[in-house]
Parts: C-alpha cells; sequence; structure tokens
C-alpha cells in the first residue's frame, strides 16, 4: 500500500496552462484585472463589471479558441 506522502508525491499541483492564457487574454485585451480559478470541471473567469462580462461572453468562442481551453468556461461579474 502506497504512503500518503508516496501519493501526493505524484500529483502535480501546479495551475494549468489555461488559467494564466485566460488571464492574460483579458489583461492584453482589455487592459483589466481579472481572476481565473479551476472548480471541479469548469473554468470560473471573475471580471470587474457586469459590461466586460458580457463582452467577453459575446467573445466566448473566440477565447476558447485562442486560449485552447479544454474545460468549461463559466464567465462571472464580481459586483
Amino acid at each position: 500500500m502506497d504512503s500518503l506522502q508516496d501519493i501526493l508525491g505524484r500529483k502535480n499541483f501546479s495551475p494549468p496552462d489555461e488559467l494564466a492564457a485566460v488571464k492574460d487574454y483579458v489583461r492584453r485585451r482589455y487592459k483589466s484585472p481579472c481572476t481565473v480559478k479551476l472548480e471541479r470541471n469548469a473554468l470560473i473567469l471573475s471580471v470587474r463589471s457586469s459590461a466586460l462580462a458580457a463582452t467577453l461572453f459575446l467573445e466566448r468562442q473566440q477565447l476558447i479558441e485562442k486560449c485552447g481551453l479544454k474545460h468549461r468556461l463559466v464567465i462571472r461579474s464580481n459586483y
């Protein structure tokens, strides 16, 4: 039987490249800060304004293709 240390030693705890790609896309295109986190099978993208969230929702397919996303994308506004 494997010990807990062996199991955790094999686990990759680094965040996926998708997170950085989405953050970079929003930062370059809209010059706005955002947060991206991975929950279960979805990337949660949180932005400051509802207007930006709506704009990103309209560009959703383009964002998915340019960033090479494999997870489902959820766009939220913080306010």
